[in-house]
């Protein structure tokens, strides 16, 4: 009996658009928390932020699946996040920004060989736009949050923090909340890995607070505009998802104001050499302000907290001209 072989190929997965970025344990924050406190620094991601992990699953899966155009919208960071993946893979690009866009990001999003409109006073305007354009044969809209390959590519955040500290289980993980994407991710890793029952806290500003608007009130609510300096946090209304989860999971929603934001973003810069705009810097003010102590004592949290991870978000709407701008507002 003759025996025939059969050759197959087989095609490795593509690699991920994000990188492995590192986990930092700050002395400073340390210091003053009486913890351990940890940064994710997803500033370093080559786009800038943490955007790529959940955009470039999804971009890549689109590819596969035969698009031929992206279409984005966003105000900054997913936008150039988007870009980035476009270029990576070889895709034009559309990005549609709200008017409050900083000149400089739109100017950037061109460099990149984006097509840039700009359309609305907020996000949830430009967003209205990018559908109808999204609509084309062969066109995908990239949406900046709400869609689980988004999800579950923020999710990998987790994975590297469980590998980084090699056994150790954190007390606490910060989040800053904008339309809910990354907190989304983040908690789907946490369960995925058995990690359910940590806490995390959400941070927003004044002005963008829409997480905290349903946490506040039970519904998921819409906000009439959106006030704070943080625009990359300017979504009116967070997914779905997000509101979901403030029944399914012990997340503290917390508001600061925007000066305390931006000198959240000194402080690391000065501490940590680290650029991050205000939309990050809502995140880091957990730890910079009381909002983690002033949860302890009305026992929404526990009085000791050995490990807490601040995921450091990132972003695009900082250079050295705002941390002056900033250094001299909040009077530092």
């Amino acid at each position: 009996m003759q025996s025939s072989e059969v050759s197959s190929t087989i095609v490795a997965p593509a690699p991920p658009l994000h990188i492995v970025t590192p986990l930092l344990k700050s002395r400073k924050l340390s210091s003053k928390m009486g913890a351990s406190v940890w940064l994710k620094l997803e500033s370093v991601q080559t786009s800038g932020s943490f955007k790529s992990r959940g955009l470039g699953r999804l971009c890549q899966k689109s590819v596969a699946e035969g698009c031929t155009n992206f279409v984005s919208s966003s105000g900054g960071n997913a936008g150039l996040a988007a870009v980035f993946c476009a270029q990576e893979l070889g895709m034009p690009i559309t990005v549609v920004v709200p008017e409050p866009t900083p000149p400089f990001i739109v100017a950037k999003l061109k460099d990149e060989g984006a097509t840039v409109e700009v359309v609305g006073k907020a996000w949830d305007d430009a967003n209205e736009r990018a559908k109808v354009i999204a609509s084309s044969p062969g066109s995908v809209l990239i949406h900046p949050f709400d869609h689980p390959e988004i999800w579950t590519g923020h999710s990998t955040i987790v994975d590297e923090i469980q590998a980084q500290l090699m056994g150790v289980v954190p007390d606490l993980l910060v989040v800053a909340v904008g339309g809910g994407g990354l907190m989304n991710g983040v908690l789907e890793g946490l369960h995925r890995i058995g990690w359910g029952e940590i806490p995390v806290v959400a941070m927003e500003t004044k002005g963008a607070g829409s997480l905290n608007a349903c946490a506040v009130s039970g519904e998921w609510k819409q906000l009439d505009a959106i006030t704070s300096v943080a625009k990359c946090l300017g979504a009116k209304r967070v997914s779905k998802r997000s509101f979901e989860w403030l029944s399914q999971h012990k997340i503290l929603s917390r508001v600061v104001t925007d000066k305390q934001a931006l000198s959240a973003c000194v402080r690391i810069a000065d501490d940590h050499r680290i650029l991050v705009p205000p939309a990050c810097g809502a995140a880091m003010a957990a730890v910079y302000e009381d909002v983690i102590s002033e949860a302890q004592k009305s026992g929404e949290l526990p009085d000791r907290l050995e490990n807490i991870v601040a995921i450091v978000c990132g972003g695009n709407g900082v250079n050295l001209d705002s941390i002056y701008k900033w250094r001299e507002e909040c009077e530092l």
